[in-house]
This record gives C-alpha cells, sequence and structure tokens, in this order.
C-alpha cells in the first residue's frame, strides 16, 4: 500500500517507447524482443466507450459496498521484524524497503514460505460470514514477488516455495463458489526485486540494488514484465476487479495502452484509479477507471458524485506483523463502514494472513461481530445509495446521524442504547417538501417506533429493545405528497 496520498495533477503529451526488452531474473541485464500482441493491438485503440457499457461494469461493486482486502507474500515470514529489529517506518509490508534488503537476500525467504494451514473456502467463508460481497488478493506487492503461477518468472508461490500451490487459483475457486467476485491487487510501477528508474516522485525505488538504473529500465520492465503479467491474471483468472497500485512512473501512454488491453481482454472488469497514479485524482470523473481510491484509511469528507473505495486496515499494517496490535475494534469498523457507504463509497477492509496462511484471529473475532450486524442492519448498506445529506448531529444528545436511501426508502443510523428523544432536522416537513413519511420502523425490531413530525424536524423515541449492536438502523418509508 501507498504510505501518504495528496491531490496530484494528470501529466499530459508522454510518448509510448518504442524499443522494449526482457529482464533476466537473476542478472538484471536485458535482451530485446518484440512487443507482444496485446500491446501492437491496443497502440491505436481509441479510449472512447458507452456510458451504459460502465453502468453495466460497475453495477455489481456499486451493490456490494463492503470487502476483503488481502496483503500477503512473503513479508509475512519476517512479519515486521528483520535480524532481531523490529521495523518502525511503514507497514511490514515495506520491509523490503525499509532495511533495504538486497533482491537476493529477500528471495530466499522464498524457500521459507509454506503455509500449511491456508484453506481458501475457509477464508472465503470469513469474507461471507462477515457480509463482504468480494475480495482483492495482492497478487503482486512492491517486492515483486508473483503471488500466482506465472510463465513470465520462476519467482512465484508456486515455483519457488516449497508450497507448490496457486494461491491465487485457489482463491479465485473459493470465492466464485461462494458467491463472492474476486480481484487481484497489482503493483504496477513499483517492483523492488528488478530493476527501474527512480524518477518517481516518491523515490520509492531500489537504489541500493540498482543505483544506475534509469527510466529506459522502468520501460523496458513495463513492456515485457509488468503488462504481460496483468495480461496473464486478465486471461488465467478472469478477475472481476483490478485494483493497481502505483507512483507516477507510467507515461500517459502506457496508461492508455494498459487500460485498452484491459478493456479488450476482459470488458467487464472494474479498474480502481490508481491505474494512473497514487494521488486523489484532479478531475473527476477521472480518466481510465471505474472507480476512485482514496489514501490509506482515508475518508472522503463528502459525497463525490463518483464511485469511490477506502481500502483500510484493521490495525496499523497491512501486511502480518507480530507486534502490531493497534487492532480497530468491530464497533470502529461498524463505524467507518457506515460513514463510507453514507457518502457513496465502498469499505475495502483488509486482513494481513499469518506465514502459515491463517487470517489472524483479532480479524476474525472481529470480522463475526461485524458480520452479526451486518445480518440486521445489511439491507441498509448493500445496494443503498447518498441520500440528499449524508450526516447530521442531533443537538440534544450529540450524536451522530448517517443517512443511505434505497428506493422510497431513508435508512437512519443512530447509536444503539441511545436514551432518551432523537431530533432528525433532515426528515422534517419542511426538509421533506413534496414527501411524506407513510412508515417507520427499526430493522431488526418488532416493536413500534414512536414519532412525531414537525415543520423543523422529526422526533422519535428509541425502543426499549433496540435492534443491533453498535448502531442502529431505522427505516422510513416515503412517498410524495398527494395533491
Amino acid at each position: 500500500m501507498m504510505r501518504k496520498t495528496s491531490p496530484f495533477t494528470i501529466f499530459l503529451g508522454a510518448l509510448l517507447m518504442a524499443a522494449t526488452a526482457t529482464a533476466d531474473e537473476k542478472t538484471g541485464t536485458t535482451m530485446p524482443q518484440a512487443p507482444s500482441a496485446a500491446l501492437a493491438a491496443g497502440r491505436d485503440a481509441p479510449s472512447t466507450e458507452t456510458k451504459e457499457a460502465r453502468e453495466r461494469r460497475i453495477q455489481w461493486w456499486r451493490e456490494a459496498r463492503f470487502g476483503m482486502f488481502i496483503h500477503w507474500g512473503l513479508y509475512a515470514i519476517p512479519g515486521g521484524t528483520w535480524k532481531g529489529q523490529v521495523h518502525e517506518s511503514g507497514y511490514s509490508e515495506w520491509i523490503m524497503f525499509g532495511e533495504k534488503i538486497p533482491a537476493k537476500e529477500y528471495e530466499k525467504l522464498a524457500g521459507k514460505f509454506n503455509p500449511v494451514h491456508f484453506d481458501a473456502k475457509v477464508w472465503a467463508g470469513i469474507a461471507r460470514k462477515a457480509g463482504m460481497k468480494y475480495m482483492v488478493l495482492t497478487t503482486k506487492h512492491h517486492d515483486g514477488f508473483s503471488m500466482f503461477q506465472s510463465s513470465l518468472t520462476p519467482y512465484n508461490v508456486a515455483d519457488a516455495t516449497p508450497f507448490k500451490r496457486d494461491v491465487t487459483r485457489e482463491l479465485v475457486d473459493a470465492c466464485r463458489d461462494s458467491g463472492l467476485h474476486f480481484g487481484c491487487y497489482y503493483s504496477i510501477d513499483r517492483d523492488w526485486y528488478r530493476p527501474q528508474g527512480p524518477g518517481n516522485q516518491y523515490k520509492q525505488a531500489n537504489v541500493w540494488d540498482f543505483p544506475n538504473s534509469k527510466r529506459g529500465d522502468f520501460d523496458r520492465y513495463f513492456t515485457t514484465f509488468a503488462k504481460p503479467q496483468v495480461e496473464e491474471l486478465l486471461t488465467k483468472y478472469r478477475p472481476d476487479l483490478l485494483w493497481f497500485d502505483e507512483i507516477d512512473m507510467k507515461t500517459d501512454a502506457q496508461v492508455e495502452d494498459l487500460y485498452q488491453t484491459i478493456r479488450r481482454l476482459r470488458p467487464e472488469c472494474v479498474i480502481n484509479s490508481r491505474i494512473q497514479g497514487c494521488r486523489f485524482p484532479a478531475k473527476i470523473p477521472p480518466p481510465h477507471c471505474d472507480y476512485i481510491s482514496t489514501g490509506d484509511n482515508e475518508i472522503a469528507d463528502k459525497n463525490l458524485g463518483f464511485e469511490w473505495e477506502n481500502p483500510g486496515s484493521m490495525n496499523t499494517s497491512y501486511g502480518f506483523s507480530a507486534n502490531d496490535h493497534n487492532w480497530v475494534s468491530a464497533a470502529g469498523i461498524v463505524s467507518r463502514l457506515v460513514e463510507i457507504v453514507s457518502k457513496g463509497g465502498n469499505y475495502l477492509l483488509n486482513v494481513g494472513p499469518t506465514p502459515e496462511g491463517l487470517i489472524p484471529q483479532p480479524c476474525i473475532d472481529r470480522l463475526t461481530e461485524v458480520g452479526a450486524w451486518m445480518d440486521v442492519n445489511g439491507e441498509a448498506i448493500y445496494g443503498s445509495s447518498p441520500w440528499r445529506v449524508f450526516h447530521e448531529k442531533d443537538k440534544g444528545s450529540g450524536c451522530d446521524i448517517r443517512f443511505t436511501a434505497k428506493g422510497n426508502s431513508v435508512y437512519v443510523f443512530c447509536p444503539s442504547g441511545q436514551a432518551g428523544e432523537l431530533t432528525i432536522k433532515a426528515l422534517g416537513k419542511e426538509a421533506l417538501a413534496g414527501q411524506q413519511i407513510v412508515t417507520v420502523g427499526m430493522l431488526g425490531c418488532v416493536e413500534k417506533i414512536k414519532w412525531s413530525q414537525a415543520a423543523s424536524g422529526l422526533t422519535l423515541t428509541p425502543p426499549q429493545a433496540a435492534a443491533g449492536r453498535f448502531l442502529s438502523t431505522y427505516r422510513f418509508d416515503l412517498e410524495p405528497v398527494s395533491n
């Protein structure tokens, strides 16, 4: 993951390199190679698409609202500690960069990667029980190790480890069997295992192994390895989503070529905004993507008017860290989910499995609690949209009130166990001009809700046995005022 993001400007007019080459995995030297068929076919493709095509593609994602992110790779073995020293700066999956570990030394971790307790069906079951509707796996993080069997490099989970299994294939199959959509995270610009030009704004390249790497090294990497691996993922695993992570190394022409390749090979694949850059897009809607990825654990401050997603962690690190016990509570997860959805976003919540292949128990415990809440309140989350207001604060109690909408219904989220009356200004007669409330209820509660409506607001009395922990959800059904 990226550790910091900020607004960016899209650079124009860059040219696609004409020469291509392939990098030798062991020496880092390059050899000439003809452009791939996909590159040749995509070079002149127009970047046009009907609005209807995008609507069909994004529909499942827009309805899902909640997904599981998985950061899992060789970095799970050190788990945040290298040679007895706790890695203090950044996330545990950044240990190769933070500790400046030579590629030749880091690659030895592959010989130790043997997650004998990994069970793709169990992982998919945990996601489903939590109320999640899709899963995104880190198929290649910045350390350059492929968590899928790749014909482009032996440095992958099926060929370089004693485990000898394709975990991506197993997770794809498990997700499809359980009704989850599946996505592939791919670090498209950063790769600390291979020589790449360090000329990006973040200076996050491997300069300790490749101090003389230049722009041409990145262009060769992109043309002969990164883009072909994306093609491999698309044709071999048929993902529903591609979740890119990048640092402004690609030219506009390379972004266009990559985008058109995806659209040609799998038109229904959803793409996040980091295909272009990690920074928040300056233009909405942004080009070359279906939705915006905000910064890590950064929630948009309003409804963006365009699909967006927050990649959140359950503790500080995304990858497994044995020393990181800074867990977000189940109540905190529910609160973030509701806030994100009220503003029109999705919540992609991360787990960092252990080197043995287990999702940490603190993650399971919290996701189980969240799933129980979703069993009662999911109606107000799945397929919902932002209402005309997404938040207000009750003046009397000071508690936060959030809103979503679906069809003719407005859902109102309030803290469970709230004593005393609540006043909701957005549901007053003046605010609802032209509409009237026909029914009021609480999800999961059979008790009749006591309420009254004035011009300035609606007042309700929480029931004795408010349903759901953390937050309770009221449903208000509206219809036009008859003349």
